[in-house]
């Protein structure tokens, strides 16, 4: 009997064990903005250890992170913003990774190099049409264009209070998620958007960043404060809501390692508390 009974705890204990060990998935759903980098971020941490294993799926935006996180499908999610006031009532909780500078950004060829606030405007609401007006190689502006809630629009908006509530030109694309401006960007060479630095990583052809009212859209100038444009790209969860892979994923991204990554992609220390 007493040895029936020491088998079965010797084998309880094994299955305890095991379980303890289990690889995990983590699935970090979410916005677009923070999509490269963590993707850059998650092939290092999996290749650095085998109990768990990250990824990054296509975007759904920072919304689907919030109802993904909020109704437990996925423990962690990321963001292109910092979160409101009803959403850290709710009991979410903001981890910030850096602040990354929005882009005004041409396709492979575009030949125009800056442009003014004014032509910006001007330029979404159909009263400029092709490059040759602002003194670049004829070919149609192919503009892409984003919701309200963007979080690359409303960077955007801050420093050009028009495109707030513009009403766009009739050849203007509007686009939901960063992917669908990415694959424009890449397809049209004459396209215009708006996207944060690090995300444009993820363009398979060459784009151009263009200065706005003369000031190059770089890390450098954000953090001197003469580029005034950027997001605050971020992880969100529940109290008391993460898991044993998220913890260890977490903990990688404020290591040297995963700092290193972070800041050569451009992504600055946040300015606020996340």
């Amino acid at each position: 009997m007493m040895s029936s009974v020491r088998q079965w705890w010797i084998v309880l204990l094994a299955l305890l064990l095991a379980g303890t060990g289990r690889a995990e998935d983590l699935v970090i759903p979410g916005s677009g903005n923070p999509e490269y980098v963590l993707d850059q971020l998650a092939k290092a941490f999996n290749a650095r250890q085998a109990q768990h294993r990250v990824v990054i799926p296509p975007s759904t935006g920072t919304a689907g992170a919030l109802r993904d996180v909020g109704e437990g499908i996925s423990s962690v999610g990321r963001v292109g913003r910092l979160l409101k006031d009803e959403e850290r009532r709710q009991g979410f909780v903001h981890i910030s990774l850096g602040r990354d500078p929005v882009v005004i950004v041409g396709g492979a060829g575009v030949t125009v190099r800056s442009l003014s606030a004014a032509q910006l405007v001007d330029i979404y609401s159909g009263r400029i049409t092709n490059w040759r007006e602002l003194g670049g190689k004829a070919a149609p502006i192919r503009a892409v264009g984003r919701e309200n809630s963007d979080a690359s629009r409303q960077a955007i908006a801050k420093v050009i209070k028009p495109l707030q509530d513009i009403t766009f030109g009739p050849g203007v694309k509007t686009v939901n998620l960063d992917p669908q401006l990415i694959a424009l960007l890449d397809r049209y060479p004459s396209s215009l958007g708006m996207l944060n630095r690090s995300a444009l990583s993820a363009c398979t052809t060459r784009v151009v960043h263009l200065a706005l009212d003369g000031v190059d859209p770089t890390p450098e100038n954000l953090e001197k404060g003469s580029y005034l444009a950027w997001v605050e790209l971020g992880l969100i969860h529940k109290q008391n809501g993460v898991t044993p892979a998220a913890r260890a994923f977490l903990d990688f991204i404020r290591s040297p390692d995963g700092q290193r990554i972070v800041r050569q992609h451009g992504i600055l220390p946040p300015r606020t508390a996340g």
